[in-house]
């Protein structure tokens, strides 16, 4: 989850997290701080979806709740990032509060030292007690000054630091919904893409497709090349379908040897020549092995095809594409199939 919301968006979403917190009765620490601002925001549907069912018992976030559902929907597997981030985010915190502290304390002294100047004031007289009165409140402005600048200072680096802790968070985001062989969506990224296009298409009343898709007899070609060859396989089908969409579409690897193609705003007709174009383009490839150009023999895949319904949920959306799927390949493989 990417977060690119101006400073207005930023400021309501800290509030309404810190609201929550306050409300359930939870620490105002990072890792809840993280998982309310997600929550806040909206965007995060997979989070917001489990959290609500957990609202109205506030003993579930101190039980362990809010540590499983940072690592489950935000953080994922990055353990190592997890805690670097946490222990920086603490650090970090705990410089803010040290340096308001301080500040509090210097300005709580400058009040007193400035009411016992206005007392003085007040008694004054003479040219040389008015004198001795201004070098006073002359050196309390300088102290509230440096002060201030150093409390600025302090600030300044804090933002630095939290900036890239926002960064590395916002890579790892990026890289949980990757898969690593292909570099293409992964099924997290898929299910978060797919749901989006769904809540458009519901929204805006535009068309919704997708394809489900599938490596014909790809345990073959592991078994008998290796499993390299078939990594390889699997990048050039990936790289396939990348180059075959634009605009909004989405690819994904969401299973071994299955990948889907996201559809936004795209009519069944063509996300049904789109599909064709595909299965035709591969099907005439002579993949090779690179060690010594041995030949992998025909290699082709199996595709379905369908378009969304109207308020029906995203799962009888993918089972709809995969029996698309499984008839092409019940009625030979290297087949289109639109349901």
């Amino acid at each position: 989850m990417q977060y690119n919301e101006n400073v207005e968006e930023s400021r309501k979403y800290l509030r309404l997290a810190l609201e929550q917190i306050g409300k359930l009765g939870l620490p105002t620490d990072p890792l809840n701080y993280c998982i309310w601002y997600e929550y806040s925001s909206g965007k995060n549907k997979e989070l917001t979806k489990v959290m609500d069912s957990h609202i109205d018992d506030p003993e579930a976030f101190k039980n362990g709740l809010s540590q499983k559902l940072y690592h489950e929907f935000i953080a994922g597997k990055k353990e190592e990032l997890n805690d670097m981030v946490r222990d920086g985010l603490q650090k970090v915190f705990g410089e803010i509060i040290g340096s308001i502290q301080t500040t509090t304390l210097h300005y709580a002294d400058a009040g007193n030292h400035l009411e016992t100047i206005n007392e003085s004031i007040s008694k004054s007289s003479t040219d040389a007690e008015m004198k001795v009165v201004v070098n006073q409140l002359k050196h309390e402005i300088k102290t509230l000054e440096s002060t201030n600048s150093l409390f600025k200072d302090q600030l300044d680096q804090s933002t630095k630091e939290i900036n890239q802790m926002k960064s590395k968070l916002e890579e790892y985001r990026r890289e949980s919904i990757i898969d690593p062989l292909t570099r293409i969506d992964n099924r997290r990224g898929f299910d978060q893409n797919l749901q989006d296009a769904i809540d458009l298409a519901n929204a805006a009343e535009m068309p919704l497709c997708l394809i489900m898709a599938d490596i014909d007899h790809f345990k073959k070609i592991n078994d008998t090349h290796g499993h390299l060859v078939g990594d390889n396989v699997l990048r050039m089908v990936a790289a396939t379908f990348k180059d075959s969409v634009k605009g909004r579409d989405r690819v994904a690897r969401i299973g071994g040897e299955e990948f889907a193609v996201i559809l936004p705003n795209t009519p069944f007709h063509g996300a049904m020549k789109l599909a064709e174009d595909i299965r035709a383009s591969f099907e005439k490839y002579d993949l090779k092995k690179k060690k010594n150009g041995e030949s992998l023999g025909k290699v082709t895949l199996s595709l379905g095809v369908t378009k969304y319904k109207k308020s029906e949920t995203a799962d009888d959306f993918i089972n709809r594409a995969d029996e698309g799927l499984y008839k092409s390949k019940g009625n030979g493989r290297n087949k289109v199939t639109g349901i």
